[in-house]
C-alpha cells in the first residue's frame, strides 16, 4: 500500500474508533438519565477494519467529553494499529421550541502502528489526527419505545503520519473537510444503536469514505 493511501487509512481508523459521541446532537443518548455512557464501535473502509470502545461523561447541559481505545487491521499490510482518542464538546442552549440540538466539539487521536517488514526492512508507522467542528441532531419518536435520532456534522480535520524504516524517517500530512451523517435508534432509555457514514472531502487519499456502527449503553447511577 502506498504511503499516501496509508495516511488516509489511518485517518479513517482514528475517526472511526473515537467513540466520544454523546447527546442528541450526535445521534446518541442524552445524559438526562445517566452521566456516564459506555460505547463500542465497528468501522469499515475500502482498506481497513476498525473496532474500539470507550467512556463518555457529561451533563444534560454544558460540557461533555470522553476517551476511547481502538484497533485496526489493514488490507495488504501484515500488521495492525492501536489508536488512543479523546474528545470534548459543548451542548449549546436551545431556544424555546427549537427541535435541533447543536454541539461544537473537538477530537484528537494518536495512532501507533502498523509495524511490519518490507523486503527485510523493519517499518514503524505512527499518526496524529485532530478535528474541530460542529454537529446537529434531533429526536423523532417512531413508537412508544423507539426514537430515531438523526444527525449531521461537519469538521475540519488534519492528519499527520510518520514512517520510520531502519531508523530513517519520513512524514506526510493531509487536511480535509470531514462530513458525517447517520441516525441513532434509541431502543430503550439506556440503549442506542447508531449507524453512520463519514466522508473526507478534499482528502488526497483514495480511502476517504468510512462506515461505522456504534452501540451506546448508559450506566445506572
Amino acid at each position: 500500500m502506498k504511503f499516501r493511501n496509508l495516511v488516509g487509512v489511518v485517518a479513517g481508523m482514528a475517526l472511526c474508533t473515537t467513540v466520544a459521541a454523546a447527546q442528541v446532537c450526535q445521534g446518541d443518548l442524552s445524559f438526562r438519565n445517566s452521566s456516564t455512557h459506555v460505547g463500542a464501535s465497528l468501522g469499515l473502509s475500502d482498506n481497513s477494519t476498525s473496532f474500539g470502545g470507550g467512556l463518555t461523561f457529561g451533563h444534560t447541559k454544558g460540557w461533555f467529553g470522553g476517551g476511547s481505545l481502538g484497533m485496526s487491521t489493514f488490507d495488504n499490510v501484515d500488521g495492525h494499529a492501536l489508536a488512543v482518542g479523546g474528545g470534548i464538546g459543548y451542548i449549546m442552549p436551545q431556544a424555546k421550541g427549537q427541535a435541533w440540538q447543536m454541539c461544537p466539539g473537538a477530537t484528537l487521536s494518536l495512532g501507533f502502528g502498523p509495524n511490519f517488514d518490507v523486503g527485510g526492512n523493519s517499518t514503524h508507522f505512527s499518526s496524529q489526527t485532530a478535528a474541530l467542528g460542529v454537529s446537529m441532531g434531533t429526536v423523532y419518536p417512531m413508537s412508544k419505545k423507539v426514537n430515531l435520532l438523526p444527525f449531521g456534522s461537519a469538521s475540519f480535520a488534519h492528519t499527520r503520519a510518520a514512517v520510520k524504516v531502519n531508523g530513517a524517517s519520513t512524514s506526510g500530512s493531509d487536511s480535509y473537510l470531514l462530513l458525517g451523517f447517520g441516525a441513532g435508534f434509541q431502543l430503550s432509555p439506556s440503549l442506542v444503536v447508531r449507524p453512520a457514514m463519514s466522508l473526507a472531502a478534499g482528502s488526497e487519499a483514495a480511502d476517504d469514505t468510512f462506515f461505522s456502527l456504534g452501540i451506546t449503553w448508559a450506566l445506572r447511577h
